[in-house]
């Protein structure tokens, strides 16, 4: 893991550098500097969504955040980053403080090639950002997370577009359980602009996911999509693919043995299992706004998914956002995830997950808003010799403030 946060470094200090450069050729590029803070006060039925204990619980959440953004004819430089503080009114062991940084650069060459560099570093504590991204619940522990991607996109003539890029993401987890992950990435997106409401594309990926000292999962996946632009708001994405996947386990075992001068001894045998796995992905995006006040977000798919712990995961999945405008100031939005994953081999887990979350937001002032949430959740987990649900209810209330261009030369 040293390793690779030098390398992740090193990208950091070539991106710092470009900047620098940049900053010195371009005097007369647009800088704003917007910072925010969040307050949340929140109820949470059950911290560490548990089927054994339920951990109720009232916290406070601070998120202080801003934004750096640097324009110029060719390059646009954005910072998000904040940090987030947890403290908790009973179980004081759950406080925290945790932090979300992306950097990124675009540069356009030439008036074909353009790129784009984005450096991240993230700390939180896995239980939330799992379930949030693949509805796979784990424990609740503290890691750190790396990672790069540089894409090239050169337009081949007016019509005709193919990107390339790659990075890594580096997982760090101080207190364990969980195995440190290097993901490295590289990817490739031809894409045809049919007519100006039609896109066809194809996107080839290759992970090498190493988790340390436990085994390696390379995966390579091909998807045909395409993009129907309906109107200015509207579009819906279609796409369907094929993904392969191999996988070596590293693991020691003890042999039995005789040693004249020592007697029974045991002598360790470094073993590997190879296996290889493959199946269908698909996914269907809509983005639909019925009336001026109604807007729908859908997303449908199966996915191969690799998780924290070193297996790998299919993943279907279905997420709807339903937003609806009251008034000028007052809107109303529900998320809605039904998630289900299915793990191969003998002791593999199926889950099913479901989320409910409606909010209600009120922009008080034009930089001021005060917003009510409230989410529930329930979670089946099928084992070889087990059978578990757990569900968990939360509500909370944030108030945010942001100060647009509060620092800017122009």
């Amino acid at each position: 893991m040293c390793h690779n946060r030098k390398s992740w470094f090193l990208v950091l200090s070539a991106f710092i550098f470009l900047f620098c450069s940049w900053v010195r050729q371009g005097q007369s590029a647009d800088w704003s500097f917007s910072p925010g803070i969040k307050v949340t006060q929140e109820y949470n039925s059950d911290v560490l969504f548990s089927h054994l204990d339920d951990w109720e619980d009232f916290f406070t959440r601070v998120e202080p955040n801003f934004k750096l953004i640097g324009e110029s004819e060719k390059a646009r430089l954005k910072l998000d980053s904040k940090v987030i503080g947890e403290k908790y009114l009973e179980y004081g062991h759950f406080d925290t403080v945790n932090t979300d940084n992306v950097l990124t650069l675009d540069y356009a060459w030439t008036p074909k090639f353009s790129t784009t560099l984005t450096n991240t570093f993230e700390k939180d504590n896995i239980l939330e950002t799992e379930l949030e991204r693949a509805g796979v619940a784990g424990f609740r522990r503290d890691r750190y997370r790396y990672g790069f991607d540089l894409t090239g996109n050169y337009m081949l003539s007016e019509v005709f577009s193919i990107g390339l890029g790659g990075g890594g993401t580096f997982s760090y987890y101080p207190d364990g359980p969980y195995p440190d992950l290097n993901l490295w990435q590289i990817h490739l997106n031809p894409t045809w602009a049919i007519n100006p409401r039609d896109t066809l594309g194809l996107f080839v990926n290759f992970d090498y996911a190493d988790y340390e000292d436990i085994s390696t999962v390379q995966t390579l996946s091909q998807t045909l999509y395409w993009r129907r632009d309906l109107s200015d708001t509207t579009f819906f994405v279609l796409g369907a693919g094929y993904r392969y996947t191999w996988t070596k386990y590293e693991f020691t075992v003890y042999r039995l043995g005789f040693d004249p001068t020592v007697g029974i001894i045991f002598t360790p045998v470094n073993k590997e299992i190879r296996d290889e796995d493959d199946g269908f992905i698909f996914n269907f995006s809509l983005n639909n706004d019925w009336t001026e006040r109604f807007t729908t977000i859908m997303d449908i798919g199966r996915e191969h998914y690799n998780a924290i712990d070193a297996r790998g995961i299919d993943r279907n999945y279905i997420r709807m956002t339903l937003k609806y405008k009251l008034t000028e100031k007052t809107s109303f939005n529900c998320r809605l995830a039904y998630d289900v994953t299915e793990e191969k081999g003998s002791f593999g887990v199926d889950r099913d997950y479901v989320r409910v979350s409606p909010s209600l937001r009120w922009k008080c002032t034009e930089d001021l808003t005060l917003s009510f949430h409230g989410s529930y959740e329930y979670r089946k987990s099928d084992g070889r010799n087990y059978e578990y649900d757990t569900d968990r209810f939360r509500s909370w209330v944030s108030l945010s403030y942001w100060w647009p261009r509060l620092w800017a030369n122009h």
